[in-house]
Order: structure tokens, then sequence, then C-alpha cells
């Protein structure tokens, strides 16, 4: 596409057989009012027909990958664009129309920044709206908030500077989940951030969501903040260090515990890896199930 790059944005579009979701995701991107775009969808080794579909979009373009996850699918669009903003759309998303144009002047505006975040409305299956608001908004500490807790909902939100995430190194392929939460640690505590607070974005909540599996998302996220040690200035920043700790292992290590006990209800394989995985990452857990269970 034609146009300065350092005011282009390169959408970089990871897919791992999300072929019936995709088409919605890339036509929110050729429905931006921005128009400085390029579009990359990155197969991550799908099963279904994911290449395909990004196939009947003439100026779209589509990368393989043998499927090795998210981060490593990420990081190859990244190389292969040629924008200096970025935005990584998940193929479940979708982009609201004005979101290119609002993160572009925000980020514009604010030449330090490493990156720009708006804020994210939950739809379901269907693309219906089921949640509308309920994210925090954060000013100033960026860092510190994001060792407490990841308030940056959907990562299609953000605008990157390229040289940012290039400085840093990019995103750590060695994590199943997670590795987004760890791009903004990196980046916060480096560089300023900013969150403009507009929905731009809709996430999709559906069955097979990453997000969706505590084990998954209990292990990554503990993985991620336990990193942060060697990055910790203050007392302040130790402390909120803690408190991430104690809230993944509540939030997503209760509902761990949750899964695995109907699943032992139900006699399911799956239970015994998920108290495995409890008495590895949040060993507390294991009193939150049934007796029979433990």
């Amino acid at each position: 596409m034609d146009g300065d790059a350092a005011s282009r944005v390169s959408v970089v579009v990871p897919c791992f057989n999300q072929a019936h979701f995709l088409t919605e995701a890339v036509e929110s991107v050729l429905r931006q009012s921005y128009r400085e775009v390029e579009v990359t969808v990155v197969d991550d080794g799908s099963d279904d027909n994911s290449y395909e579909v990004a196939g009947r979009y003439p100026g779209v373009r589509r990368l393989r990958q043998p499927h090795r996850g998210a981060a490593a699918a990420r990081n190859l669009g990244l190389a292969e664009s040629g924008g200096e903003l970025i935005v990584f759309l998940d193929a479940d998303d979708r982009l609201l129309p004005e979101a290119l144009k609002v993160g572009v002047e925000s980020v514009l505006a604010r030449p330090r920044v490493a990156f720009v975040a708006g804020t994210s409305r939950d739809i379901g299956d269907d693309g219906s709206v089921i949640r509308e608001g309920g994210q925090s908004l954060v000013t100033q500490d960026h860092f510190l908030h994001l060792l407490e807790d990841c308030y940056i909902w959907s990562g299609s939100s953000i605008v990157y500077r390229r040289a940012a995430i290039e400085a840093v190194g990019g995103f750590d392929e060695g994590l199943e989940a997670g590795d987004d939460y760890d791009l903004y640690l990196r980046l916060a505590h480096r560089f300023p951030i900013y969150c403009h607070g507009r929905v731009v974005t809709e996430y999709r909540r559906h069955g097979t969501n990453t997000t969706r599996d505590p084990g998954v998302v209990l292990a990554s996220q503990l993985r991620v903040l336990k990193a942060q040690r060697i990055r910790l200035r203050d007392r302040r920043e130790a402390a909120a260090r803690k408190r991430g700790i104690r809230k993944t292992r509540a939030v997503h290590g209760g509902a761990l515990a949750e899964r695995v006990s109907s699943d032992w209800r139900e006699r399911r394989r799956r239970a015994l890896r998920g108290i495995a995985t409890l008495a590895r990452h949040d060993p507390g857990g294991l009193l939150r199930l049934p007796r029979r269970t433990a």
C-alpha cells in the first residue's frame, strides 16, 4: 500500500483454526476509516481452510508456518510487514471502524510512547454484544499496575511502535499463553505507554479461546510475573508483583479447581492433569477441591 511508513499501520492477524471467524476479522480491517493500512494473515499451521479464506481478499498478504503458537506467528508477521505502527488482531476478534484512526492519532501525538491501548467489549459466537464496559482506565504507573493485574483486556486494542517492540526483542515464543501480557510488561518497564479509554475492539468469547483454559493461563501468567523480578525498582513494584501472583492464583487457580472438580465428577482424564497443574503452580488451590478429588 502507498503512504508514509511512519504513519502506515501493519495489521498482523495470527490464525490457528479460526477460518469461521477470520472473514469478520479481515473485513473489520478493510472497513477502517483510516486508510494507510496493510494486512498480513499468518496461518499458524491450521487444519482448516484459514489460508484459503485469507486468499479471498486482494491485497491481503498470506504467510504460513508450522504450528508454533501465537507468539511465533506475531513475530513472523512483524518481521514480514512494513509499517512503523503495528496492530496484532486476533483472528476471532473485530476492530470497530474508527479503531485505527483513534489509535494512530493517539500514538502520533505522543512521540515517546511504545504503544497506546484502548478498551474492548465482549461479543459471542454469533457476533452479538454480550458485555459493555468494566475495563479499568489506568493513567499512570503503568508497569506497577500491570504487575498487579493485566488491565488491558484485548491486545487487539493496541497500536504499537515497531521500534519499541524490536527494542525489547518481540514476543516470547516460549510462552503458551500470556505472551502479550509479557510484552506489555517489558515495554511498560522501559517506555511510557498510554491508555485512551475508547472502545475500539470487540473480543469474542467462545469455547476455544486460549484464555478459557485456566491451567494454561495460570502457568503462563505466573511464569510471566516471576520473570519480572529482575526488573523491580522499588518496594511498591515488589508488592504489586506479589499481589499479582496472589490474584493470578485466586482467579485462575480457582477456575482450574472448579474445572477439576467437574472433570472428576464426570470421570474425565483431564482432571488428573489439572490436579498436577495445581500442585505445581497453586498448591493452596488443592484445598479448594472436594476431599474425594484431592
